[in-house]
């Protein structure tokens, strides 16, 4: 499993600089987006980086 920082909306925030992120350990990034989703329970998952290590 790889590790992906998830950055995530919640309903009514605006996006900007200091998106608030989660980090998730997936098999791919579209697997960590939905699994952010689930645990934050966010409106939209904006960015999904791949953490080396």
């Amino acid at each position: 499993m790889k590790s992906y920082r998830c950055y995530y909306l919640m309903k009514g925030q605006e996006p900007g600089p200091l998106a608030p992120f989660v980090q998730i350990k997936a098999d791919d990034a579209v697997s960590a987006a939905q699994q952010a989703m689930l645990v934050t329970g966010c409106v939209a998952v904006t960015d999904v980086v791949r953490v080396q290590g």
